[in-house]
């Protein structure tokens, strides 16, 4: 009973889920605010000056 005490309270599986479990939050968020912070590809050529053309994007 005692190693299986030792397992629950080692960092060991601890800070790798931790981190699992940050980057999970972050991205939900993201997802959750994609449409209001996030640049359309056409968004993004036009900054570079480029022209967009729908029909050749790849979907």
């Amino acid at each position: 009973m005692n190693r299986r005490s030792d397992f629950w309270a080692s960092p060991s599986w601890f800070i790798p889920v931790g981190l699992v479990a940050c980057f999970a939050f972050i991205e939900a968020i993201h997802v959750n605010m994609h449409s209001k912070y996030c640049k359309t590809e056409a968004q993004w050529m036009n900054e570079k000056g480029m022209e967009y053309d729908r029909e050749s994007s790849v979907e």
